[in-house]
């Protein structure tokens, strides 16, 4: 296949190998109907998401960085990640060390230090709905479908790091990126299943995930507004391309019901997970049985 973005290095990063498991595994297996190459990154690191720029600034960058000098050890010229948050710290750290050479030279310098090569600024940053958006296009995921999905509506959750900032993730500059405000990649896919997406203005508003512990009260409230405008669109399902913010939902749904004294919840799955369903692979394959908003009940009859 003649991919937009060269040879690709998958970073699944500690989210995918840990909650986000039912996510990786269904990646691979879209990845592999759809002939796409999801080569790992072989002894990668943690990212250091959200928090650990907030305490030091160069370990904030290190880390990512250390991934990226693995990527193109691999000769990889993009780099594939499925959770925002990692997608998030390794353009975070592209931005830094591509506009300013100082630091570029301090990070390149630690890496050397820790037996790594430095890094060349040369990658492409990919989220997972990009990579297989603009490597297969809609109708190369339409012709895969064994299960089309007629008559089920959708609630298409981006979260707020898809495709934020623009100046680090580039979105809305090039013609492989999703639009920074209205993304519309992942509507397309699920479209493509033969599902409905519904309108979904939440669509990008924040989970509250990394306040899960620090405030809770701005999580509940924040995951309460988006189950709320999915059901009052009529969405059958949550579909999400975020670890954090998928778990976070899933588990607070029932604080949620308790706190605001309404009837919020609905099943949560990957977007993977539902295109593996549609593709075929059974409920098992794709973990979606280990989800534990139980989605089967919803997607039974297309069984």
């Amino acid at each position: 296949m003649n991919s937009p973005y060269g040879k690709v290095a998958f970073y699944p990063g500690c989210s995918l190998d840990g909650l986000g498991k039912s996510y990786e595994e269904s990646l691979k297996l879209v990845a592999k109907d759809l002939g796409l190459p999801l080569d790992k990154i072989t002894d990668y690191n943690c990212c250091g998401a959200l928090e650990v720029k907030n305490v030091n600034t160069m370990a904030g960058l290190l880390l990512p960085a250390r991934n990226l000098s693995l990527a193109r050890e691999m000769n990889a010229d993009a780099v594939v990640s499925a959770c925002p948050g990692c997608h998030y710290s390794l353009s975070r750290t592209q931005f830094f060390m591509t506009r300013y050479p100082k630091v570029a030279q301090k990070v390149n310098a630690y890496l050397e230090k820790m037996g790594n090569k430095a890094y060349d600024s040369k990658l492409l940053m990919v989220h997972a709905v990009e990579y297989i958006y603009n490597s297969v296009g809609v109708e190369g995921v339409k012709s895969k479908v064994k299960r089309p999905l007629n008559g089920l509506k959708v609630a298409p959750y981006y979260g707020c790091l898809y495709t934020r900032p623009k100046s680090y993730t580039l979105s809305g500059y090039m013609g492989l990126r999703d639009d920074p405000e209205r993304p519309s990649f992942m509507d397309e896919i699920l479209t493509a299943l033969g599902a409905e997406v519904v309108p979904f203005e939440a669509k990008t508003m924040c989970c509250g995930g990394p306040h899960a512990y620090s405030d809770v009260e701005v999580a509940l409230h924040l995951e309460a507004r988006i189950l709320k405008e999915a059901k009052r669109n009529g969405a059958d399902l949550l579909i999400t391309d975020c670890p954090l913010g998928h778990v976070a939902i899933e588990t607070n749904m029932n604080k949620i019901a308790e706190k605001y004294g309404e009837d919020l919840r609905m099943p949560l799955v990957y977007f993977s997970q539902l295109v593996a369903f549609a593709f075929g692979h059974s409920p098992e394959e794709t973990l979606l049985t280990a989800n534990i908003t139980n989605p089967i009940s919803v997607l039974k009859k297309f069984m």
